[in-house]
């Protein structure tokens, strides 16, 4: 019998998945649950123990919080995590004091939601690592159970995961590889292109001919994914060497991730990489349709701005008769050079007769101000 058993009620399948793969990638014995409605997970949980409940704010039917309420009378010590992707200050009210023991705003973290997980199931902050495979659940830390010396909390502190900043392609791969301790993690698209990289790996390199022939596996692992079912492909194949592991997953009809690991990993092992590779598939894929988004929207701006101007001939003309058409300096502006050249003239010269003119001479060549006018 296993340690734990969690129930995951989400309308969702794609994210009921999700969710699932991730809780079996913990060290214990999780039996996981899921069902896609509040009606049927009351109907389980009437007739079967339930550690953990992860519920959706937004279900058909009976609502999360609907749920949250019932659950609480009928199973009192099953700890309940709340997800919604619903962010209005209301919802997010309603949701803080609805007495679950974490909650979360999508999209979810995956590394704090199963923090919050293990809180959840380990009860103690003290028991940072899950029991030993097969532990009764007896076993596990009650709320008054002390544990080094310390007293397990009876509430696991509600944890608000907000929205952070989205890790790129790069970031994700490099996760993968950290996780997995693998030599390199690459995102090829379906011209047999390496778009990003963590690691290295030479031998698959754009136009190698083992990424050739990857690329050959990737396409008929599609081809037979349509043929069964007529949607994206959620194989993972690997090919062993005497030195290396090549895993290769489809993320979505146009890109592969491959995995190189140094050595073979076991088949004991093959479950666990299976999900980490397929929760780093669900990442990549929306970080791609995202970037995709984003492209549409630049062209979109793009094609909104007006083309180049063309200026045609006749209107180049206008425009230059307008400025040769342009007012010389006002009266003032003429009238101060031509007094400041008489000065200088009659002083080179000696002379002051010359070049004077009376005033109602300089006003008639407009180098006085007109007194009619006010100036």
């Amino acid at each position: 019998m296993a340690a734990y058993r969690v129930l995951v009620v989400d309308d969702n399948h794609e994210v009921r998945r999700m969710i699932t793969a991730s809780l079996k990638t913990l060290d214990a014995e999780i039996d996981v649950l899921d069902v896609p409605s509040a009606e049927e997970a009351l109907f389980i949980s009437a007739s079967l123990p339930l550690d953990l409940v992860v519920i959706d704010f937004r279900l058909p039917g009976m609502t999360g919080l609907e749920m949250v309420s019932r659950l609480r009378k009928r199973k009192p010590a099953a700890k309940i995590i709340l997800v919604t992707g619903v962010g209005d200050e209301a919802t997010r009210q309603q949701i803080s004091t609805a007495g679950a023991d974490a909650f979360f705003f999508k999209p979810i973290e995956i590394s704090i939601f199963l923090d919050a997980v293990k809180r959840c199931l380990w009860s103690a902050p003290a028991a940072s690592s899950p029991p030993s495979l097969g532990t009764d659940r007896t076993a596990t830390p009650s709320p008054t159970t002390t544990v080094t010396g310390k007293t397990a909390a009876a509430v696991v502190t509600p944890i608000v995961a907000t929205e952070s900043p989205q890790p790129g392609i790069t970031e994700r791969l490099g996760e993968l590889k950290h996780q997995l301790k693998a030599v390199a993690a690459l995102l090829v698209n379906d011209a047999g292109q390496v778009l990003e990289e963590a690691g290295s790996a030479v031998d698959i390199s754009t136009g190698s001919a083992l990424l050739a022939a990857l690329m050959h596996t990737f396409r008929a692992s599609l081809q037979v994914s349509q043929a069964m079912a007529k949607g994206n492909s959620e194989s993972l194949q690997y090919f062993a060497a005497p030195r290396q592991c090549i895993y290769v997953a489809p993320v979505g009809m146009n890109h592969a991730l491959f995995v190189v690991t140094a050595g073979y990993l076991g088949p004991d092992k093959l479950g666990s990489i299976y999900h980490t590779i397929h929760l780093a598939v669900h990442d990549l894929q929306i970080i791609l349709a995202d970037e995709a988004v984003k492209q549409k929207e630049v062209e979109n701006l793009q094609a909104e701005l007006p083309a180049e101007i063309t200026v045609d001939q006749e209107t180049m003309a206008q425009v230059e008769d307008m400025f040769s058409k342009a007012s010389l300096p006002d009266g003032k502006q003429a009238a101060d050079g031509f007094w400041d050249e008489v000065g200088d003239d009659d002083s080179q010269h000696g002379t002051h007769g010359k070049n004077i003119l009376s005033y109602d001479q300089a006003r008639e060549m407009g180098l006085a101000p007109d007194e009619a006018k006010g100036a």
